[in-house]
Order: C-alpha cells, then sequence, then structure tokens
C-alpha cells in the first residue's frame, strides 16, 4: 500500500508573499498619504493664488466688465462694428419690429442713440431700460484687452508732474539694486568676523546686534527722519532709503553667519598654512563657497526693497521720486480710479517678484536648508 506524503507550504515562500503584500499595503498608504497632503496644500494655496488670479483677470477686463454684477472670471468686452469709419459697441435692442443687433453711437441719462450697421442712414434713439425690461444690452465676447498695460504704464497718477507709472518702475528698480549691492557688501564681512574670527567680546557683541531685531522700526523712525532730513538734508532723494543698507542688519548678519559656520574650519585652516590672509581666506575661499546663502539673502532684500512702502513714503515727496508702491497708492487715491489699469500696473508691479523667486528657487530653498544644518 502507498501512502501519499502530506503537502506542507513551504515557510519560505509564505513569508516572502507576507512581505509583498505588506511592501503593497505600505504603498498604497503612501500614495494616500501623498495625495492628501497634496491636496491640503494645494487647498491652503488656493487662498493665496485667487487674489492674484482676480487682479491678473481684471487687468484684461474693460471698464464696463470690471463692475459686471455677478463677477465673471473671465474677461468680457463689447462686440465692435465699424459705422461710418468709427467702432461702435454692439446691442441687442427691442424694437417694434422685434430684437435687433443695433450699433450704439452715445448713451446719454439712460437715452441711447443707435444706428443700424446695415442701413448707417437710419438713426433711432430708445431708452435703455423701461421699468424693469431691459431694451438694450450689450452683446459680449471673451476678450483679453492688452491695451490695459500700456494704458496704465504710460498713465500719469498726477499729469501736471509728467511721473508716469515707468517713471516708478525705474525709481523702483534703482532703489532695489543699490540696497542688494549694499546689503551684501555690508553683511558678509560682518558674518565672517562673527563666524570666524576671534576678538575678546565677540559673543556679547553679536548678542547685541540680534538684539536690534527687537526694536520696531516706528521707534527709529522719527530720530531717522530728523537726521537725514534736516541735519544731512537728504530729504526727497534715494539717499535716506539706499544708504542704510551699506550698514549691516542683524538678521542677514545672523543668516550669513550660521552659514559660514557651517564650512569646515579645517579648510580655513589649510589655507592660513598656505600663507593666505583673512581678507583673501574670506573672498576667495569663504564666499565661493557661499553662493546659495548670498542668493537667499539677495531675494530677501529684493523683495523688501521692492515692496517697501514705509520709507518711500516717509521721505519722498515729489512724484517723480515715487516708487511703484507709492504710485500706486496715489493712483488709487485719485478721483477718477480706473480699476482695470490700476490692476494692470500691479500686475507689472507684481511681475519682477514673480521671476525673481521662480529663477532663484533651487537656490533659495538650498540656501534656507544649509543655514539651519549642524555644524
Amino acid at each position: 500500500m502507498t501512502t501519499i506524503p502530506a503537502q506542507y507550504p513551504d515557510p519560505r515562500l509564505t513569508q516572502t508573499e507576507e512581505s509583498r503584500q505588506r511592501a503593497r499595503r505600505k504603498n498604497v498608504r503612501n500614495f494616500f498619504k501623498s495625495l492628501f497632503s497634496h491636496a491640503l496644500i494645494s487647498f491652503f494655496g488656493l487662498f493665496f493664488l485667487v487674489p492674484f488670479l482676480w487682479m491678473l483677470i481684471t487687468a484684461f477686463k474693460s471698464n464696463e466688465d470690471v463692475f459686471h454684477t455677478p463677477p465673471r472670471w473671465l474677461p468680457y468686452d463689447n462686440v465692435r462694428v465699424e459705422v461710418n469709419g468709427q467702432e461702435l459697441p454692439l446691442y441687442n435692442v427691442i424694437t417694434p419690429q422685434g430684437e435687433k443687433q443695433l450699433a450704439a453711437v452715445k448713451i446719454v441719462e439712460g437715452v441711447g442713440t443707435f444706428v443700424d450697421p446695415q442701413h448707417p442712414d437710419r438713426v433711432v434713439e430708445y431708452e435703455i431700460q423701461q421699468g424693469e425690461t431691459k431694451i438694450a444690452t450689450p452683446v459680449m465676447h471673451v476678450s483679453f484687452r492688452w491695451q490695459n498695460f500700456p494704458d496704465a504704464m504710460n498713465r500719469a497718477s498726477r499729469p501736471s508732474v509728467d511721473a508716469s507709472f515707468w517713471v516708478y518702475f525705474k525709481n523702483s528698480l534703482i532703489i532695489a539694486f543699490f540696497t542688494i549691492v549694499g546689503t551684501l557688501l555690508s553683511n558678509a564681512p560682518v558674518a565672517y568676523a562673527f563666524a570666524r574670527l576671534k576678538f575678546p567680546g565677540r559673543d556679547i557683541l553679536f548678542v547685541i546686534v540680534l538684539a536690534t531685531m527687537m526694536l520696531p522700526y516706528q521707534v527709529t523712525m522719527i530720530p531717522l527722519y530728523l537726521f537725514f532730513n534736516n541735519f544731512l538734508h537728504w530729504g526727497d532723494t534715494f539717499l535716506p532709503i539706499i544708504v542704510p543698507a551699506f550698514f549691516a542688519n542683524a538678521y542677514d548678519v545672523f543668516l550669513l553667519r550660521q552659514f559660514f559656520r557651517t564650512i569646515p574650519e579645517e579648510m580655513c585652516d589649510a589655507a592660513r598654512v598656505d600663507g593666505a590672509s583673512e581678507w583673501q581666506i574670506f573672498t576667495q575661499l569663504v564666499i565661493p563657497l557661499s553662493v546659495p546663502v548670498l542668493a537667499t539673502v539677495t531675494v530677501f532684500t529684493f523683495l523688501w526693497a521692492w515692496n517697501d512702502f514705509t520709507g518711500p513714503l516717509l521721505f519722498l515727496t515729489s512724484p517723480k521720486n515715487f516708487t511703484m508702491a507709492l504710485g500706486l497708492q496715489d493712483f488709487q487715491s485719485q478721483r477718477t480710479l480706473v480699476w482695470n489699469q490700476l490692476m494692470a500696473a500691479a500686475t507689472v508691479f507684481t511681475i519682477p517678484i514673480v521671476v525673481a523667486f521662480f529663477f532663484a528657487q533651487k537656490t533659495f530653498i538650498q540656501g534656507i536648508k544649509l543655514t539651519g544644518s549642524k555644524e
């Protein structure tokens, strides 16, 4: 009699299958976890993105579409037809003969003067609205009005001074450029001294420098104004805004110092053995290795200088010296406010910030990451 041996599962195969199932379950959990985190980030990102998109879309709208109720995301404009050499907006008008498409010559106090594009000699007048019935409604189509941008930039908030937004844009660039130069030239040597040089009272002096970050600008505003305006007579010039950048500030000194301390001291010692001076070590060794953090400081300084409103408001009085921030506020405070042109100018004001961060994003993030690493 032949007996068939019992078939027992191979324990190695069972363990392999279980490990595969655990790996699959882990991958599924990681997928849904990543999906949830990205969805959450995207949801909160909309709160910051929607105002920017609304500003951008309004910059392309016509004057009539800006105040359309309910608001529309896409920019609409009147369909225009050429009548007797003029481009006139087209309206759907309810006439005794039925609804017709007529071109509006003018609309005064609720009464519109219309002309038939097919018969330019026929001019009629209708009330735009009779009771709750709207007699004439404009024929609209999706249209991006690019002309808003040159109109906005060529427009002067103070026509008598002939200061357009191009002037404001140039002033902002000048201030931002020299502020960046002053910040890099002044903060890097000070940060290197606190990071690498040993001198009596170094740590106490560094704490005092950091303590200045606790002093609000509102406390120093009046003394600074009196010093620059009454003592140095630099009122209504860029100097009170640019010159302070050539003196180190606590925030950038701290940021650069933390990065410099991550550079191995052995490299500096080797350079000293080869006869290099501290200035040569700083300029030829430390600075080339510090491009990420220097780019970070550059981006931070540009954002601060470009968006600065209080400084220019305090020291600049002539519209020809206004920055973009002041120009936008001055334009908004005028009696006749053209919203689509205001949004177009605000978009131009925002574009350099977006472009600067977009191109420096990788270096910017790398600099922030390395400044927080341990020695």
